[in-house]
């Protein structure tokens, strides 16, 4: 009896011209945004690519190494091959950190230079599930106990003795498998072309993260299915019910995501560019007082004196030749300092963001649209812990590279030169450029996350949603129950 129940639900739907439009729209635009989205990723690699090659040509003779203190070393976010489905924050993100010169984050974001794609926003994947095949579910299932109580065919179906628990169950499983058709074909046409694709590599864990992603999508329509089925059992009309799921739906699926972030904000501020731009220069501004005594005894140790030529120009008098050879390591010095405090304003101003956006990501998470973004990014390492993972290894790579371009061997070369008194003074400066960037220097630290720690943070996101299924089924059960079919 359960099979007949689940067939008859299956040819209803499949029959049906509402399915055929389903159909034929997610076909549509699931290989469209694959499509889009394999143009979009090889675009960004040919971009990436570039900057890495223009890089090594600008660290070509004539130069001294001393243009790497200048902001010339930069490191480059590469782009996702998961980025072709899910996008994430791969157009918002900035990609290039300027590593000497770095603020607070990355710069050069596809946004900075195309303002109009922010507009838009992307068109991936899982825009298309998150916001097309989340409605088709509720347009699918939304009349499956009103429409069938107003017709009055349930009374007749429950007349012949056929169990409601039963009836029930037939309906879900028949309806879900009518609904996972049209994701289902689309998609495997997808990656099959993507697989096919001569510029793009899946690895064998990058088809894991595709399946796991894929039960994402599953589950994320399942919320909206049985939410469908949960409305449609304690209506009367369904009219009434596709108005309910709609609300639902709009309320789940874009307003609760944007409400959490302005929540977060005003629960836990956090200072905006401008401020950490404030705090960066008072700091420097106060080692360069904190230095002027040690420039002023310098000055003294030389017998520097400025004299006045006219209002407008001076001449300087004293050993400037000892002078200039000992004012480097003072400069060096208040430089090192300077950084150190930029290093301990941007660390604490990355932990008071990462802190807003862990509450704004917990607050979302009622949102089943919130649970499925952050699962899908994440699985595609195209989220924002993977940006805040970039950006901390930037950070960290930072004083590093800069204290190994003042002191390394490798670019630096020492020699002693006579002054005007007689004197000898030690004086190091920069090598000349040889040809690209000298092998010895250190490497950022950036690495992708395994499918092991990806699969950890998914998790309340996959319970998250879990807990909702159980919930809207169990409620749904009840409901039909206990439901008067007349």
């Amino acid at each position: 009896m359960l099979i007949d129940i689940i067939k008859k639900e299956i040819l209803d739907h499949l029959l049906s011209a509402k399915f055929l439009f389903m159909f034929l729209i997610c076909f549509v635009l699931i290989l469209l945004s694959v499509y889009m989205g394999v143009g979009s990723y090889l675009a960004d690699k040919k971009v990436y690519d570039d900057d890495v090659a223009w890089d090594n040509l600008t660290m070509q003779p004539p130069n001294n190494y001393g243009i790497l203190l200048q902001g010339a070393l930069k490191v480059y976010r590469a782009p996702q091959t998961l980025g072709t489905l899910v996008k994430g924050v791969e157009d918002a993100a900035g990609r290039v950190s300027h590593v000497i010169l770095s603020e607070v984050g990355l710069s050069e974001s596809k946004y900075e230079s195309n303002p109009l794609t922010a507009v838009f926003g992307a068109f991936d994947l899982i825009f298309v599930v998150k916001m097309a095949l989340s409605l088709f579910a509720i347009l699918l299932i939304y009349d499956a106990i009103s429409g069938e109580r107003e017709k009055g065919t349930l009374k007749l179906s429950l007349s012949n003795s056929v169990p409601r628990d039963r009836l029930l169950l037939g309906k879900a499983i028949g309806g879900y498998i009518s609904l996972i058709v049209p994701l289902l074909i689309p998609m495997l046409l997808g990656l099959i072309y993507l697989s096919l694709h001569p510029q793009i590599v899946l690895t064998g864990e990058d088809w894991q993260r595709l399946g796991l992603i894929f039960f994402m999508f599953l589950l994320y329509l399942s919320v909206f299915f049985f939410l469908g089925l949960l409305v449609s059992s304690l209506t009367v009309r369904s009219s009434t019910s596709l108005l309910i799921l709609i609300f639902i739906w709009s309320v789940w699926g874009m307003v609760l995501p944007k409400a959490s972030v302005i929540i977060a904000g005003h629960l836990q501020p956090i200072p905006v560019p401008n401020e950490i731009y404030t705090q960066r220069s008072s700091a420097e501004t106060q080692v360069i007082q904190e230095f002027q005594p040690r420039y002023a005894e310098l000055e003294a140790q030389f017998n520097i004196k400025r004299v006045a030529v006219n209002p407008i120009a001076y001449r300087i008098e004293g050993d400037y030749q000892g002078y200039q050879a000992a004012l480097p390591k003072i400069n060096e010095e208040r430089d090192r300092k300077i950084e150190e405090n930029n290093a301990k304003i941007d660390r604490d101003y990355q932990l008071r963001k990462n802190a807003q956006a862990s509450l704004a990501k917990n607050i979302s998470r009622i949102s089943p649209a919130s649970a499925v973004t952050f699962g899908a990014t994440t699985l595609a390492r195209t989220g924002v812990d993977d940006y805040n993972r970039f950006v901390k290894a930037a950070l960290e790579y930072k004083p590093v590279v800069t204290e190994w371009v003042r002191t390394s061997p490798d670019i630096r070369v020492t020699r002693t030169v006579t002054l005007a008194n007689g004197n000898t003074q030690t004086v190091t400066n920069y090598k000349e450029v040889e040809s690209g960037m000298p092998a010895g220097m250190p490497q950022p630290a950036i690495e992708s996350e395994n499918l092991s720690l990806s699969i950890n943070r998914i998790l309340p996101d996959l319970t998250s949603m879990a807990v909702m299924i159980v919930l809207l089924m169990g409620g749904a059960y009840f409901a039909f129950i206990r439901c008067d079919v007349r």
